[in-house]
């Protein structure tokens, strides 16, 4: 079945609840080293307004804005992905991540089992019979600026409000 979707007029469109969210972002570290681009693949990153998948602060700064616009939006670490947690350093013998034969090389993720949803680690030094890992997330600690342009604003449709995501083009099939 498919599902009909409405563009916004862009002189009334803006970001809220129930809106769907269009956007290209570059993401920089606080030494302004750019660490992602939606821009590289030249597809927009297409969201439901607040399904979790933006950071709470990015939602706020988006709030009220239209498509078109440009803003550069500045998180302190704190409202990004918080401080960095020196107890989340841990070594792990190799056997227990199931990787036999595999080379691991520092900034690799890898999952650790035990952990809920084995949870991901980033590996720091790998050794013969075991490896250090960070289980922060990667960006923890840092102060993160996001470029973004606003490419499209609409409502989002019944069915993506029931579900919390975006449907795309056609419908979505459950």
């Amino acid at each position: 079945m498919s599902e009909q979707t409405t563009e916004i007029n862009v002189d009334s469109a803006v970001i809220d609840s129930g809106t769907v969210v269009t956007f290209h972002y570059d993401l920089y570290d606080g030494d302004a080293n750019q660490i992602e681009s939606s821009r590289s693949s030249d597809e927009p990153f297409v969201v439901l307004f607040g399904d979790g998948s933006v950071l709470a602060a990015m939602w706020d700064a988006l709030r009220d804005k239209r498509a078109g616009e440009d803003l550069t939006i500045t998180l302190p670490s704190a409202q990004a992905y918080g401080r960095h947690y020196s107890d989340r350093v841990q070594r792990v013998a190799l056997k227990k991540l199931g990787l036999k034969g595999r080379a691991l090389r520092p900034g690799q993720l890898v999952r650790l089992p035990g952990s809920r949803d084995k949870a991901p680690a980033t590996v720091l030094k790998a050794g013969k019979f075991s490896v250090d890992v960070d289980t922060n997330h990667p960006l923890a600690g840092q102060d993160l600026t996001f470029d973004v342009s606003i490419v499209a604003v609409r409502e989002a449709s019944d069915s993506e409000r029931a579900h919390g995501h975006v449907h795309g083009p056609g419908g979505h099939a459950h």
